[in-house]
């Protein structure tokens, strides 16, 4: 009797000691998995940063974790011309626009910010991380930044056929717009597309952004005359993002400011 009970005694404590055995080896293999994804991960942030530092003329930019490029501003420099006067598309809300050719073959928009601004990195990253959230295929899309010292660019999607405000009044002797490309048809549908772009800014944006400067000149058409809303340079967090209070602050062009 006793003979059986320490046989059952020892298959108990030969259970528990493989069940121990078993955890702890679980408890090993899931920690070096662990151990491996910090390192692959921290390995990867090191690699980007060094490509940030010596991407001067390389034709592939650093991705950051809210999905678009950080441009150097010698790429920039180089895509736009030296930012000549004849690469000048627009001056936008806090800044002049220019086009340019990126080496893989892109064209692109860049808002190079007014310095008299004077904007800070902290409200700098801010816009961005703004820009970044708004997704819809009805606003102008954010392809990256650069954000060299005192030298702050917004690079985006560029739109051939400029802004609304040159088709509907073009200036004279301009060989620029053509209202009669614009039939009631498509301006309907222009009208409609920017409606949709308000539309997702007010009510599909939490807390909502309010454009405040909405205005023909900011609704961009690309190459089928399809419109995006852009410049949200002058854009304000619904209740704002700093501490929940309202800015008073008048910005935009006097006649189209949101109430």
């Amino acid at each position: 009797m006793e003979e059986g009970d320490d046989r059952r005694k020892e298959a108990i404590v030969l259970v528990i000691i493989v069940v121990l055995a078993a955890l702890a080896l679980v408890s090993l293999l899931v920690a070096f998995s662990y151990y491996c994804y910090i390192t692959n991960k921290l390995s990867k942030r090191l690699k980007n940063s060094k490509r940030s530092e010596n991407s001067g003329n390389s034709k592939v930019q650093v991705t950051t974790e809210r999905g678009i490029h950080v441009f150097s501003f010698k790429q920039l420099h180089s895509a736009t011309g030296g930012f000549g006067k004849s690469y000048v598309v627009g001056h936008g809300g806090f800044g002049s626009v220019y086009r340019g050719v990126l080496p893989d073959g892109r064209k692109i928009a860049v808002k190079l910010m007014d310095r008299a601004g004077k904007q800070g990195e902290d409200e700098f990253q801010m816009e961005v991380e703004l820009l970044t959230r708004l997704r819809s295929p009805y606003l102008l899309a954010l392809l990256g930044y650069c954000s060299d010292h005192d030298r702050k660019l917004l690079v985006y999607e560029f739109m051939t056929n400029g802004g609304l405000q040159e088709h509907l009044y073009p200036p004279r002797g301009s060989k620029g717009g053509d209202a009669s490309k614009l039939d009631w048809e498509t301006r309907l549908r222009i009208a409609l597309e920017a409606a949709k772009g308000l539309e997702y800014l007010h009510e599909h944006v939490s807390p909502p952004v309010i454009h405040r400067d909405f205005k023909s000149s900011n609704i961009l058409l690309d190459r089928n005359f399809h419109a995006k809303v852009s410049d949200f340079g002058l854009a304000k967090i619904g209740s704002d993002l700093a501490g929940g209070h309202v800015s008073t602050r008048v910005l935009g062009t006097q006649g189209y400011v949101a109430p």
